[in-house]
């Protein structure tokens, strides 16, 4: 009994502590703080239907974030805490849904949903991007949705089925576009392969499964068919089909070669794939008789083969699919949940050990030592990673064997602590707030600024700004200094500037304002 009250509530206090996380880090540019400026221009626009970024529609993503939110600022008003927690709480939803997904997939083994969230958890990539007020933890609470209508289907619960799935499709574009199909209707074009049924029964599911498609498409279409009236013709066309079909399929952004994913894996499932009880169960497993395995496998696998066949590639991309990774370790790893011996149970806590002392010697790491925020690591980031290797050495000894919950547990508090030294170690290089002010206090001063290159909206939510950036190529920086010779101009560089009016670090780079009197200076990026 308090073995299950432990499983099934005991991964809250670490939801707490993931999401505590929020509030003793910046916004990270460019992604964070790119999308908090387009809610920011949405919400002193009013205009709730088309996204906008530095005066211009925004059509790369999708409103249902930024409308996430504008939820908490009609609330509470407009402040930086409430869009922090959009994150973690679809990372909670995350949590629930993957535990009624198991209790679908395995109802029988009730200790699988208990553990499942753990282990998700605990899935290196998963934790680190589950507090980013990003796009994917939203997305991937559609995926899990729409899987479980696809269970519901095959079990006989129609409409209920056809409800999910629609509202899947139908949130899922809202969040991130048509992706969302990449995730789900090779899922439901495979259902013959992880269920068997009649022919009758299956033409049944085809026909309730293209219902409920129209239906989310039709709940998308809610939002942009007025959209694409308010924002013209060329907005009408990127969402519809320039930043949708054709940035998924044709897309040079992000281009990575084919098998990029590949040489990630080992760090994004860590730690599972380094804990040996996991390779001798895979082993013993009987794939063809379970079908929750078959479901999991081709759900991880068809997902790893699409994301890697398309040419724009993102670590984060694979966020959606890590439910399955995680359903399947933990079938997995109940398997044979007693350890067949005390040295291979330590493999894993031995891992953990051996990256605390690399943190210890990274500062010294060829190739990573020249990074301005490695050079100022102290020992102590090791040295903590260190004690909650050998605190795990301890209770794996005590207990004869090491336990989900403990691998989830140190992997968390490693991460927590990991989040704290390092944005303490790169300091200003991920909190643009001073040069958000900075430019803030320029603008109230009514002194013209630019920015030369590419601006992603970094500086707008952050400084509050009211008014759009003028930016700049190179060939026109020299009319607009002629123009305007009180002004500044803001450009990203490379090497630490000598002749600045301000500046700061910007992650690799420097951020730098410069009076127009040394603007031939500039060297933008």
């Amino acid at each position: 009994m308090q073995k299950n009250f432990i499983c099934r509530w005991g991964i809250l206090p670490l939801w707490m502590l993931l999401t505590a996380t929020v509030f003793f880090r910046p916004f990270i540019p460019i992604d964070e703080t790119r999308y908090l400026s387009v809610a920011w221009e949405m919400w002193l626009r009013g205009d709730y239907w088309v996204p906008f970024l530095n005066g211009h529609t925004y059509s790369h993503k999708p409103p249902m974030l930024f409308w996430l939110f504008h939820i908490g600022w009609a609330i509470f008003g407009v402040n930086e805490w409430s869009p922090r927690l959009v994150g973690p709480f679809c990372a909670l939803l995350n949590l629930l849904l993957i535990r009624q997904l198991a209790k679908k997939l395995w109802p029988e083994q009730s200790e699988i949903a208990l553990l499942v969230p753990w282990v998700l958890m605990a899935t290196l990539l998963w934790t680190l991007f589950a507090t980013s007020a990003m796009f994917d933890i939203l997305l991937t609470c559609n995926v899990l949705l729409g899987m479980l209508g696809l269970l519901e289907l095959v079990q006989g619960a129609k409409y209920k089925a056809c409800l999910y799935f629609a509202v899947a499709i139908g949130f899922g574009l809202l969040a991130k576009g048509p992706v969302i199909f990449l995730h789900l209707l090779p899922m439901a074009a495979l259902i013959g392969f992880w269920h068997t049924a009649p022919i009758n029964k299956m033409v049944s599911y085809v026909v309730t499964l293209f219902a409920a498609l129209l239906m989310g498409v039709g709940i998308a279409l809610l939002w942009a068919i007025p959209a694409a009236v308010d924002g013209g013709s060329a907005y009408a066309n990127e969402i519809f089909w320039q930043q949708t079909a054709d940035r998924t399929i044709a897309s040079e952004i992000h281009s990575r070669p084919l098998f990029w994913y590949i040489q990630f894996l080992p760090l994004v499932l860590f730690p599972w794939l380094f804990w040996p009880r996991f390779w001798k169960n895979v082993l013993k497993m009987e794939f063809s008789i379970d079908k929750g395995l078959r479901f999991c496998w081709l759900w991880l696998l068809s997902g790893l083969v699409i994301f890697s066949l398309l040419p724009s590639k993102q670590i984060h991309y694979l966020l959606p699919i890590l439910p399955a990774f995680a359903l399947l370790t933990t079938r997995v790893l109940l398997k044979n949940a007693q350890a067949a011996n005390l040295s291979a149970e330590l493999v894993l806590p031995t891992v953990f050990a051996l990256v605390g002392i690399f943190l210890m010697l990274l500062p010294h790491v060829p190739g990573l030592s020249n990074l301005k925020w490695v050079q100022v690591i102290e020992i102590g980031w090791g040295v903590a990673i260190l004690v909650i290797a050998l605190i795990m050495v301890a209770v794996t000894v005590f207990w004869r064997q090491l336990s989900v919950i403990s691998v989830s547990t140190a992997l968390v508090v490693s991460v927590f602590v990991g989040f704290i030294y390092f944005f303490r170690y790169t300091g200003l290089a991920y909190d643009l707030r001073p040069a958000a002010l900075q430019l803030q206090g320029l603008y109230a001063r009514g002194i013209p600024c630019a920015f030369v290159g590419n601006y992603q909206g970094q500086l707008h939510f952050l400084g509050r700004l009211t008014q759009p950036l003028q930016t700049l190529t190179t060939s026109e920086v020299s009319e607009w200094t002629q123009q305007h010779a009180d002004g500044f101009l803001l450009s990203v560089e490379k090497d630490k500037p000598s002749d600045a009016f301000y500046f700061q670090p910007h992650r690799e780079y420097w951020l730098v304002f410069r009076r127009v009197v040394h603007s031939t200076n500039v060297n933008a990026l």
